[in-house]
């Protein structure tokens, strides 16, 4: 994908992986894993695949298939604050919040957004990029970051940072 071996990198990574990850199209979301997931992880894009199947049937949709014609949906990242997971900052997690928003085509944005999603997904540096990984040795190590709020000096001193659009 291109990212810098370094912890922007890194972030910069999670980030665009969670922007651009299907929500709503289980079979668009697994060829994205296959190209993001570390091989380390591979069961991890199964669980994901039926966690967007799960929220496709209690939208009344088919388990499995697209979205629905007209509609998109989009993930914007609002802040987000990376840390190391080893000494070497080769795997690091990323904690996000964001907002999700759908549109249906010809009836305008969403008048329901989710707003301040709370995430984090964790990236190894292998093979030359940074891939998701949920290997059980650095989902344990994982934090717990204060309350994001953008002019939080406390969320400000955990490393949250505002995330800029173009």
């Amino acid at each position: 994908m291109g990212f810098e071996h370094s912890s922007w990198g890194a972030e910069s990574a999670a980030i665009n992986y969670r922007q651009d990850m299907d929500i709503i199209d289980d079979v668009l979301l697994r060829k994205q894993l296959a190209t993001i997931t570390s091989p380390d992880s591979q069961d991890s894009i199964d669980e994901r695949v039926s966690e967007v199947r799960t929220i496709r049937e209690e939208a009344g949709l088919p388990p499995s298939g697209g979205a629905p014609d007209r509609i998109t949906f989009s993930t914007v990242v609002k802040a987000s604050r990376g840390r190391s997971l080893d000494d070497d900052g080769e795997v690091v997690e990323v904690w996000m919040v964001h907002d999700r928003y759908g549109t249906e085509q010809g009836k305008g944005g969403d008048s329901n957004p989710l707003k301040n999603q709370l995430d984090c997904l964790i990236v190894k540096w292998q093979d030359g990029d940074w891939k998701l990984t949920d290997e059980p040795k650095y989902v344990k190590l994982k934090s717990s970051p204060s309350a994001y709020f953008p002019d939080s000096k406390f969320a400000f001193k955990d490393g949250w940072r505002e995330v800029g659009s173009e």
